[in-house]
């Protein structure tokens, strides 16, 4: 984890799934030199939803969601981002990003501004095809989770929900549980829901053996019946 006042270059990065990787090494050099690093503090805005955009930002290490304000004024959580995941893409070439960012853990993120991607990406070819592929992936997920949510019961919901969290930021093998406490809001947030949807359906797959809580953590107990409750879907 970077400290205060020191600095991780791209060069010499562990994170392998950066998209950096992808440029050339005179390319990785000059992006690392071009770049702002910054710790964000768990809770702090990364990216405020409607600011004017300057670039993209790359998650080096932690975990982030990025968040999306409805027609009522409520905030969703549309995907979640962790290591070697990039946040505003959405937003490049726009005049405003469309979505917001928080870090959910104290969150390494480096910056790059649009002069220097828009550089990158005409010099790098390999760089600039990851990133079409990544595009088109995060699409097509999202195509796929409208698609799977119409057709959803609540129960199915928190079921993808609580199995895309573990997906994206890992299991707690020692505890059995999820690597990160998150509220009821914040879990009805990305199912679609409501809090008080959200704790029902947890009673009853405590009550089923499925899961079971301590606190806000989430502890796994029946990860093949999890997966089962939505198997017949692919909304992540």
């Amino acid at each position: 984890m970077l400290q205060e006042g020191n600095r991780i270059e791209c060069a010499g990065c562990k994170n392998s799934a950066c998209f950096i990787k992808q440029c050339s090494p005179e390319w990785v050099e000059r992006m690392s030199q071009s770049k702002n690093q910054s710790i964000y503090k768990s809770g702090r805005n990364i990216i405020v939803e409607g600011q004017p955009v300057f670039g993209i930002y790359f998650v080096q290490h932690g975990k982030v969601k990025v968040t999306s304000t409805n027609a009522d004024g409520n905030e969703q959580i549309v995907r979640l981002a962790t290591d070697g995941h990039i946040l505003g893409h959405r937003g490049y070439s726009q005049e405003t990003y469309p979505i917001g960012a928080v870090a959910m853990t104290d969150s390494v993120i480096c910056f790059f501004d649009n002069q220097i991607l828009h550089d990158a990406f005409m010099a790098n070819p390999n760089f600039t095809y990851h990133l079409m592929l990544f595009y088109s992936m995060e699409l097509r997920k999202m195509e796929q989770r409208i698609k799977c949510f119409a057709q959803m019961t609540v129960m199915e919901k928190v079921a993808c929900a609580l199995h895309y969290i573990m997906e994206t930021f890992g299991f707690d093998e020692d505890e059995q549980s999820l690597s990160i406490p998150l509220s009821r809001q914040e879990i009805a947030n990305i199912a679609g829901t409501t809090a008080d949807q959200v704790s029902r359906q947890i009673t009853l797959l405590k009550n089923d053996g499925v899961i079971d809580t301590s606190g806000k953590m989430i502890i796994i107990k029946n990860e093949e019946m999890l997966g089962r409750m939505m198997a017949r879907y692919a909304c992540f």
